[in-house]
């Protein structure tokens, strides 16, 4: 992925005009990503910058990220808070669910996990709701951005899980070729999954993500340099009938765990 191609015609708009913590945060991650930065009315047309499709907007609720080419498209924002994640971790089965099985959590052990596919966060705030610590791995600007703001949103609400999530800004191949004392038990890996039509099916997150993210090409590489970092088990997951993803060590699943949509393969090292 080349993020500058991806990124190029992104801003940072501060449509709560009136705080001076969104003004100080724009100028704050402006300096840090290069992106220039806006004011606007949120009384006027919501996408005044069409020539910028893709615009990090500070808002009342937090960082949302819009899209010029989708008017018709709600915001989209990274929650850790909101009913549907927190309804999940209270009811969605907890360590008997299929992702906690496969990283392997068991009794009152807690593992570390590095996530080297973030997005949107949601397998890493499950991960965490069960007692795993998770380091959030996001290459791109605009989605780090988005989870760095649900992490700050997360601190300001005394949630205690964020004692359970962290995040780094950086490739994940670059992250796991640097020397380190201490290594996470656990990888896991989500790499994009190209869907073959635009469709209702497809959650707008998606969509987004594939148009910011383009066609996946590393993720065999990612999945070689997961082994090498010589966790005590990796994590794919996959659509349900989706090939195992392949890498230079040949290494085969030691088990998979599948659900109507998805498969966990799971690599016992």
């Amino acid at each position: 992925m080349t993020v500058q191609s991806s990124t190029q015609q992104a801003v940072i708009l501060i449509e709560d005009t009136g705080s001076l913590r969104a003004h100080e945060r724009a100028k704050a991650l402006s300096a840090r990503v290069g992106f220039p930065v806006y004011e606007v009315n949120p009384q006027k047309a919501k996408h005044k910058f069409e020539q910028s499709q893709w615009q990090l907007v500070f808002t009342s609720q937090g960082l949302s990220l819009r899209l010029s080419s989708e008017p018709t498209w709600s915001d989209i924002r990274v929650d850790f808070a909101s009913a549907a994640l927190q309804y999940r971790k209270q009811h969605g089965g907890g360590r008997n669910e299929a992702i906690a099985k496969a990283i392997g959590i068991k009794g009152k052990e807690s593992l570390t996990v590095l996530d080297c596919t973030a997005g949107m966060g949601t397998d890493s705030f499950v991960m965490a709701s069960v007692g795993a610590k998770v380091t959030m791995l996001e290459r791109n600007p605009i989605i780090s951005a988005l989870l760095e703001d649900a992490l700050i949103r997360l601190e300001e609400a005394g949630e205690s899980i964020l004692a359970q999530l962290s995040l780094e800004s950086i490739d994940a191949l670059e992250y796991l070729s640097k020397p380190t004392s201490t290594k996470a038990d656990v990888i896991y890996l989500d790499p994009m999954f190209p869907h073959k039509k635009k469709s209702a099916l497809v959650k707008k997150e998606m969509q987004a993500f594939q148009m910011l993210l383009g066609p996946d090409q590393d993720s065999e590489q990612l999945l070689g340099a997961a082994i090498a970092y010589g966790p005590k088990r990796i994590v794919v997951k996959r659509p349900a009938a989706a090939p195992e993803l392949k890498n230079m060590q040949t290494l085969s699943p030691t088990m998979s765990i599948r659900s109507k949509k998805h498969r966990l393969d799971v690599y016992i090292l």
